[in-house]
């Protein structure tokens, strides 16, 4: 009996112990304290970028950002449009956390209207900041919340944010005519009918022009004769006519029209801006901070959207999930590197301000070292942990930060196995094409 005393106590303590722990480390990860989170301490050194290779990465953005509109059709199969129905089959939760019913995914797939794939193709264009979701629907579905890492912010009905003045093609509608199933530049969803305008061809010639501005600040309002019509995102497009920007309105019956918006110059600048410490440092100053948002869900960014946005000024288009933004240019596979070696070689080959790093589902922008050190600007929910009886966990983050490879290696319940070291794969610098 002494003996299973004794356990008793020793297992309390313990938990009191890890419980005191955890609560102290909400306040902060410490990694955060040792490496200043104001980009100018970063920014003073950087690489030039050979103004031939942006004009290239330029065009190469303007191409496939009205890609939409030079598309007759969807060229994806029905299957490949329709994977998301599979979620009918699992257990996954609903906005209030108890398990979504069948019938809802059975009302959700003949709303879909998939039988009409690829009839409507009509060319649009949204005309406000709106979410691609992968049913025509703003009901959440998460896998179970009680896991460390499920829950909010994670959405799987969330596919991506999608910025106003984004060019898309309609392949059809939903049965109640709410939703449109639309194809961007860089991904597929459903999008609220009431939050895109159709396109004619004068329109599309109107919009199309050639003399592009991208916006350099991050949510600021834009008004039309004094009525709000958006908080802009760091990286919006804007086509440039007369010394105004363009926008598109909608008519009650989805027609579009031309808006022209005046913005002051300190917003938005001719694309690509030049590739320098100050443009940089402004970029940054933007994006620091910024709350973590799966699917760029309640307008915030995730890892890949930080990255996507932040390179848009320059010219570079990403594709938008962190995988796909290592598929366009120059991949270096560092993963059966040791942890050290991981470090030095990203030392030496990566290009500060213009090298991802890439780990599964997640991506980082590589800033340069600190004493060997290579540092990383990023957008991250968490931290991974393990309780005393080896129980995932995680000691959230969730924001854009400056940080190591050894982030949260100092808390005391880390998971050294899922540390961000141990999981790089590769690095990706983005002046580089595939070869």
């Amino acid at each position: 009996m002494k003996k299973i005393y004794l356990l008793l106590s020793i297992l309390t303590f313990s938990f009191l112990f890890l419980g005191c722990s955890s609560k102290q480390l909400d306040t902060e990860v410490n990694d955060l304290k040792i490496y200043k989170q104001d980009p100018r301490e970063y920014t003073s050194s950087i690489p030039t970028l050979d103004k031939n290779i942006q004009d290239e990465l330029n065009k190469e953005f303007n191409k496939r950002y009205f890609t939409p509109w030079h598309k007759e059709k969807f060229e994806a199969s029905l299957k490949d449009v329709t994977w998301q129905f599979n979620y009918k089959n699992k257990k996954v939760y609903g906005d209030n956390n108890r398990l979504i019913k069948k019938e809802w995914f059975d009302e959700q797939i003949d709303n879909s209207n998939f039988e009409q794939y690829n009839t409507f193709l009509k060319k649009a264009i949204t005309v406000k900041n709106t979410n691609l979701r992968l049913f025509p629907s703003n009901s959440k579905i998460f896998y179970n919340p009680s896991i460390a890492g499920e829950g909010f912010p994670f959405d799987y009905n969330q596919n991506s944010g999608i910025k106003i003045n984004s060019p898309i093609l309609i392949s059809h509608l939903s049965k109640d005519r709410a939703w449109a199933y639309v194809l961007s530049s860089f991904a597929k969803g459903w999008i609220k009918v009431t939050d895109i305008a159709y396109m004619n061809d004068e329109l599309i010639k109107f919009f199309e022009n050639e003399n592009y501005y991208v916006a350099i600040k991050d949510n600021f309002p834009i008004y039309k004769k004094g009525v709000f019509v958006e908080y802009i995102k760091l990286g919006t497009l804007f086509p440039v006519k007369n010394n105004k920007a363009i926008t598109i309105g909608r008519y009650g019956n989805n027609e579009g029209f031309s808006r022209v918006i005046e913005i002051p110059n300190v917003y938005i600048a001719k694309k690509p801006i030049e590739f320098n410490s100050e443009n940089i440092t402004n970029i940054m100053n933007q994006l620091i901070a910024e709350p973590y948002g799966w699917g760029e869900i309640l307008n915030h960014r995730d890892c890949s959207a930080l990255t996507k946005d932040y390179f848009a000024p320059f010219g570079i288009n990403l594709k938008r999930n962190s995988y796909g933004q290592t598929l366009d240019y120059k991949y270096y596979d560092v993963k059966e590197l040791s942890n050290e070696k991981k470090k030095e070689f990203i030392v030496r080959n990566g290009i500060p301000f213009l090298t991802l790093a890439y780990l599964k589902g997640h991506i980082m922008l590589y800033i340069g070292e600190k004493n060997g050190e290579p540092l990383f600007f990023h957008n991250v929910w968490g931290v991974k942990t393990k309780s005393f009886f080896g129980k995932e966990g995680r000691k959230i983050v969730g924001k854009a930060v400056i940080t190591s490879l050894n982030m949260g290696e100092e808390v005391n319940n880390f998971d050294e196995r899922k540390s961000l070291t141990s999981r790089v794969l590769g690095i990706v610098n983005v002046t580089q094409k595939k070869e």
